[in-house]
């Protein structure tokens, strides 16, 4: 099975973990698709069911990373930056794909090329339905958030609010958001003294290892799917910062009530 991780940096540390717990669970050869530019906003409602109120923050900041990057290109030279990643993916025997915008037909030329069976997430803005119909078997994501319920951004904080467990979920992508079929789910532990960032840290370097063991589940036989309804949950959005006052104090109620 091709496996190709898709991320949205040229040098995501995202995908360089992932990377490496693949590769020490003896999966190798993995490709690697990664972006080297920067992604234009998509429609007003897209980015709405995205960002929610934080979607005019969005546009704000690529207007002026546009203008950053066209200044930019009256530099006498424009190269590629160095990518620890794509030594690592070649390390591996594994091709290294840059192209300019995840969602662009350059970037699903770049996907068919390298014949994608299972296609990995590993921080990239929404995909779009064009990309996400070049992978034969599917593409995967691991979510902060128990799904259905908890869709969106901020998931762990918006758990800790609701006192419902943190937890991270593997899912099949589709082009809703977060609204794929479901493969596994597990929970976040909460260690005394811990704060929201703490917890979130710790969520992201296990969710690495449970995206890592379920494509190695994957290419040795096939993984579960129980389909979401789209009425069973909500999605979030930025949590504001006086709610996440209140989401730490809940936290460390939490702590103390185990």
């Amino acid at each position: 099975m091709n496996v190709t991780i898709l991320c949205g940096y040229l040098n995501s540390d995202y995908a360089r973990n992932l990377l490496s717990a693949l590769n020490h669970a003896g999966v190798c050869g993995v490709d690697v698709v990664a972006a080297d530019g920067d992604p234009a906003p998509r429609t007003v409602r897209t980015l709405w069911k995205a960002h929610g109120l934080a979607a005019p923050w969005i546009v704000m900041k690529w207007l002026l990373r546009r203008v950053v990057l066209t200044l930019a290109r009256f530099r006498p030279v424009r190269s590629l930056p160095p990518s620890d990643l794509r030594t690592q993916t070649c390390a591996q025997r594994g091709n290294f794909v840059a192209v300019n915008e995840i969602n662009s037909e350059e970037c699903c030329n770049a996907l068919r090329g390298l014949k994608v069976d299972l296609m990995v997430l590993a921080g990239t803005p929404i995909v779009r339905a064009n990309v996400l119909s070049v992978p034969r078997v599917g593409t995967l994501n691991a979510h902060q958030g128990a799904l259905p319920r908890y869709r969106g951004m901020n998931v762990i904080e918006w758990a800790v609010f609701e006192n419902f467990p943190p937890t991270i979920t593997i899912h099949f992508v589709d082009p809703g958001v977060d609204t794929g079929d479901i493969v596994a789910d597990e929970r976040v532990a909460i260690h005394p003294g811990e704060t929201l960032r703490n917890v979130r840290d710790r969520a992201s370097t296990q969710q690495v290892d449970f995206l890592a063991r379920s494509i190695v589940a994957a290419v040795h036989g096939s993984l579960p799917r129980r389909r979401q309804k789209p009425e069973e949950g909500r999605q979030y959005f930025t949590m504001h910062p006086a709610l996440r006052a209140i989401a730490e104090s809940r936290l460390r109620m939490q702590i103390l009530a185990q």
